[in-house]
């Protein structure tokens, strides 16, 4: 008996000595937990790179602007990479535009845009909508800037017909990731985008329906894993409210546009509308609470907005330094070759006002000795302000890269082009339902005038159509705002004789 249980004994002993060790189990894969992401949207910069004085203080500024989204933001700036990605590791902001970035502030326009390319790379833009004036120089200079600003243009409505129209390389939407979560950047130009540009520069290329853009475009950016999809439009917020209403399954979480007439709704929808300000004075944050552990279109918890206004003062967040030398320089640039005065005014001219037509229009008509000079309301692009002027306030005014043309019309011709609700001009008056000459006769049908006008209102611009009614024009090879600094040189104005006792509209 007792060699039995001896027996079991060893047998037990044995079995638990060869029982094998079982593996760890291997740890739980980390799921990835919501993350909240920074969307930074600007527009309509219009290379204002400096900033605008506004009593004790500035607004806005392109160095001040990235000094407040690096300490009030958190953003990294610096050129992104070929993907996207932000220069520093695990970026929690996104950076883009709804276009209109360089034309308009002299700093910026004189130098054809690229100044502007430099500090929005700097500031690591990832896109842009293509605005319409993006090409107020040449294609070729639109392709430099782009290269200079090192991010793509965007436009899911304007759909390439020809060489011509790829050769502008334009994008429908632009994938970027940020902590796990792919945002899919949809561009959409405005409905003038292919009429406010020089005849011809965006030739090659036909405008879609927004709607069938959109639905495209966010369908194959949802098929490539995109859970935030934006729109970034040079298009009005109403117009866009208003498809959204009518168009519902989009699946659009956030929409980017300019204010125009009517008033936008906060939200369409889950679709969040956010207007972004203008001239780097303000910006948008869109606040993302976003999970990429879900499905793509089920990744946006939550998305809000709010506008800041870029206000400069003792309380604000210092400069960006690598910017704002990067601004002066190209200010002392550009003082150098247009700081000189050349004229003066006591009280400024409205940007609008007859004034300002009396003065532009008047400036062609005299220094090329036409009976006409015409120039347009939407080439004004600022007032001018009191004091000295300089070379470099025509530059602000009319930041356009246009030539004058001289053509001869009949009176009956002439009569059609100043029906254009955008014609504005010197030489000829409207009295009633009659046009006048300066002199006081009525213009006469059958006698010839010649007129001065701009390249871009000859070739069709603005709805003119001076190019079918005056094939043979002359080319004066000489700018428009080389004209009108000529002109107002010879004046000799000062400020016991301004500028505004020449152009007093009686």
């Amino acid at each position: 008996m007792k060699r039995l249980l001896a027996l079991v004994a060893a047998v037990v002993l044995t079995s638990l000595g060869c029982k094998r060790e079982q593996p760890p189990a291997p740890p739980a894969t980390p799921q990835p937990k919501p993350v909240t992401l920074k969307l930074l949207f600007t527009g309509a910069e219009n290379g204002y790179l400096t900033a605008t004085p506004d009593g004790e203080v500035t607004r806005g500024g392109a160095a001040e602007l990235l000094g407040r989204w690096v300490k009030d933001e958190g953003h990294c700036p610096g050129p992104l990479s070929a993907t996207g990605e932000a220069p520093c590791p695990n970026a929690k902001t996104l950076v883009a535009s709804t276009g209109d970035n360089a034309n308009g502030q002299a700093i910026s326009s004189y130098f054809k845009g690229e100044p502007t390319m430099k500090v929005m790379r700097r500031m690591g833009y990832a896109a842009s909508a293509l605005g319409n004036r993006e090409l107020d120089w040449s294609r070729e200079q639109f392709l430099k800037n782009e290269a200079t600003g090192g991010f793509p243009y965007l436009a899911a409505n304007l759909v390439p017909v020809s060489d011509e129209g790829k050769q502008l390389g334009l994008q429908p939407v632009h994938l970027v990731e940020r902590q796990g979560v792919k945002v899919a950047l949809i561009g959409l130009s405005s409905k003038k985008a292919t009429l406010t540009p020089m005849p011809g520069r965006m030739a090659g290329l036909s405008l879609a329906k927004d709607v069938d853009a959109l639905e495209a475009s966010a369908t194959a950016a949802r098929a490539k894993g995109a859970g935030l999809l934006v729109v970034l439009s040079d298009g009005c917020l109403d117009e866009l409210a208003a498809l959204l209403a009518e168009k519902s399954g989009l699946g659009l979480d956030v929409v980017v546009g300019r204010q125009c007439d009517e008033k936008a709704p906060e939200r369409v929808g889950k679709t969040l509308l956010v207007y972004p300000g203008r001239r780097f004075q303000q910006y948008a944050r869109v606040t993302v609470k976003a999970d990429a552990a879900k499905s793509a279109a089920e990744q946006v918890q939550s998305a809000d907005a709010t506008l800041v206004e870029v206000v400069n003062g003792k309380d604000a967040a210092p400069p960006d330094a690598e910017l704002q030398a990067l601004v002066a320089e190209t200010q002392k640039q550009l003082d150098a070759q247009l700081g000189a005065v050349i004229g003066h005014t006591v009280d400024g001219l409205g940007q609008e006002s007859p004034e300002m037509t009396s003065w532009l229009a008047t400036a062609l008509k005299e220094q090329f000795k036409t009976d006409v000079g015409l120039v347009n309301r939407k080439g004004v692009r600022l007032g001018l302000k009191p004091g000295p002027i300089t070379k470099s306030s025509l530059y602000d005014i009319i930041p356009f890269e246009n030539e004058i043309v001289t053509v001869s019309l009949t009176g009956a011709q002439l009569l059609e082009v100043l029906a254009n609700v955008e014609a504005r001009y010197a030489g000829i008056k409207s009295k009633g339902d009659d046009f006048v000459e300066d002199k006081g006769a009525k213009v006469d049908p059958k006698k010839t005038y010649t007129l001065a006008t701009t390249d871009y209102l000859y070739l069709g611009g603005d709805g003119f159509t001076l190019h079918t009614l005056a094939p043979t024009p002359t080319a004066t090879k000489t700018s428009w705002q080389a004209a009108t600094i000529a002109w107002l040189e010879g004046k000799k104005t000062t400020d016991k004789a301004p500028l505004e006792k020449l152009v007093r509209v009686k």
